[in-house]
């Protein structure tokens, strides 16, 4: 949470302080998807892996690939 107030003061140009008395729940949905779609940029960009895409079978498969099982 304070991160969250952190990133909307640095956003918005104001003390946290203030962000506690001005935000509305609209600004922390909005805050969450931008943090959250920047993420997903960065893995995509990095080309990180997603295990939750993958099923257990499918996770065990490709271990016993790398090695060397059949």
């Amino acid at each position: 949470m304070i991160m969250l107030i952190d990133t909307l003061a640095d956003r918005y140009k104001l003390l946290p302080s203030e962000v506690l008395t001005r935000a509305t729940t609209f600004d922390v949905m909005v805050a969450d998807t931008v943090i959250s779609y920047r993420n997903e940029l960065e893995k995509r960009a990095n080309k990180e892996a997603n295990p939750s895409k993958y099923t257990d079978d499918e996770l065990l498969e490709i271990v016993k690939q790398t090695r060397g099982e059949s």
